[in-house]
């Protein structure tokens, strides 16, 4: 275990190679790990600016050596995007700013023999912008506000991007917002991304994708910021037919909604997806066979937030303070995966894998 923070909870967590990045969400404060030893990470660096964090989101470019942070705040000091020079992890410095409306969801990505940002924030809603590694800097190319507010605070959005998706052999990037639910865009220009598919019954936050040459699976977190009425829960949708996306299952563990109960993060691996809830933990859902088959957990002792897993190690937010559990597990390529009769997951009170 590792403590990260003395006074409040994590956000967003981050990992590249040796090089980890934790959001304490509460401070507006990004720390810089040192993973090189997974029993033993230890805080090397921290960037420290802003006043009444709210929360924000991390992305580190391919390299390594940049790291996006979307930053959202309660007084909007400093809200926007922050690029982070961190090539020396213990000397991470501000190479850029992008002053936005509330940042919240933030991922580099490589396309056409360039580098871009796509960021989702709650005034002008999704912004892609060239990356000029060169110097840090970020020009916009494509802004999509329409309709007005779409992102709004926590738990209120999601971006997957795949490169080269198996069935069409265009790159796709899926975005979800709580107004709108999920949007599908061609992205092989990303001046001019064209929607090419979307599903709207309730909006949704956290995405995971699943294609294969013959089908595409999203899985979907119900969001929490614009309706906080909605249960707790993933939407299975079959996107198989771009035109067509339809809802097949649900996975949901039965509790009504509560903000201590609401789903933060997401992450699939192979036939699993691990689902971070706010006060019961990290859950695993089984969903390579095509019905729910619950895989185990990890007991829920503080606030789970954003189970995001790079190159097998994930950090998770441990009795709602600053510290966090580093794991380990083995990354697996994603396969097929169906979820036509996914409704139920319960969560166990400890690890069984």
């Amino acid at each position: 275990m590792i403590e990260v923070s003395k006074k409040a909870g994590l956000g967003r967590v981050e990992v590249h190679g040796d090089i980890g990045a934790v959001l304490q969400r509460d401070e507006g404060t990004v720390a810089i790990l040192d993973t090189s030893d997974p029993r033993s990470p230890k805080v090397v660096g921290r960037y420290d600016t802003a006043k009444d964090s709210l929360d924000g989101d991390l992305s580190f470019s391919d390299d390594g050596k940049w790291l996006f942070y979307a930053r959202q705040t309660k007084t909007f000091d400093e809200e926007g995007l922050h690029v982070l020079d961190v090539s020396d992890p213990k000397d991470p410095k501000l190479a850029f700013y992008l002053p936005a409306g509330g940042s919240y969801r933030v991922q580099h990505l490589s396309q056409g023999g360039a580098e871009y940002v796509v960021l989702l924030d709650a005034i002008d809603g999704m912004v892609v912008s060239r990356f000029e590694a060169t110097t840090g800097a970020l020009v916009p190319v494509h802004v999509d506000a329409l309709p007005a507010l779409k992102v709004g605070g926590p738990a209120s959005a999601g971006l997957f991007y795949d490169p080269k998706d198996p069935m069409t052999g265009r790159p796709l990037l899926y975005v979800s917002t709580g107004r709108t639910g999920l949007q599908i865009f061609d992205f092989s220009n990303p001046a001019h991304p064209v929607e090419v598919g979307s599903w709207s019954e309730v909006g949704l936050a956290e995405i995971e994708v699943a294609s294969t040459k013959t089908s595409r699976t999203v899985y979907a977190a119900t969001e929490y910021w614009f309706n906080d009425q909605i249960p707790p829960q993933v939407m299975v949708l079959d996107a198989g037919d771009l035109g067509d996306v339809k809802r097949t299952g649900r996975l949901h563990v039965g509790v009504d909604p509560a903000e201590h109960l609401f789903l933060q993060g997401m992450d699939l691996v192979g036939s699993r997806l691990y689902v971070a809830q706010s006060s019961l933990g990290v859950g695993v859902f089984d969903v390579g066979s095509g019905r729910i088959a619950p895989a185990g957990g990890l007991p829920g002792q503080g606030r789970a937030q954003r189970a995001r897993r790079r190159d097998g190690l994930s950090l998770r937010d441990r009795r709602g303070g600053g510290g966090a559990v580093l794991l380990r597990y083995r990354r697996q390529p994603r396969n097929a995966l169906r979820g036509s009769s996914l409704t139920h997951c319960v969560y166990t009170r400890g690890l069984r894998l």
